[in-house]
């Protein structure tokens, strides 16, 4: 389990992980944002470690209690907030349809809010 803890950590930083500096993203600063994520120190990686292969001897299996394939099927719903989509992330991070949400649900429109000023 320990070589199993230390292959996720090192897929978090390596390229292409989604902790690299060099992953492309959809942030108008995504180096940035990426390097931001501090690396795990190893007495957490050691944690980890124990943790999982304590559930390993004991039950046989990883994950331990539940079903190794285990799919949920769920809705979320929410008004997005276009101003912060469109200060932080490239265009396209939201659908054309979030931003007439608004507009065509509840009659307002986005020019029409009030606008955080910083």
């Amino acid at each position: 389990m320990r070589q199993a803890v230390e292959a996720v950590v090192a897929r978090k930083y390596q390229p292409g992980g989604p902790f690299n500096p060099e992953t492309p993203g959809p942030w108008k600063d995504t180096p940035a944002v990426r390097a931001r994520a501090f690396p795990h120190e190893e007495w957490l990686v050691e944690v980890v470690a124990t943790q999982a292969q304590y559930l390993f001897d004991t039950f046989g299996k990883f994950p331990a209690t539940v079903p190794t394939i285990y799919s949920l099927m769920f809705l979320q719903t929410h008004h997005l907030d276009p101003e912060y989509y469109d200060r932080f992330f490239e265009p396209g991070a939201y659908l054309q349809t979030h931003k007439e949400h608004l507009e065509t649900w509840h009659g307002l429109r986005l020019d029409e809010l009030p606008r955080r000023t910083e």
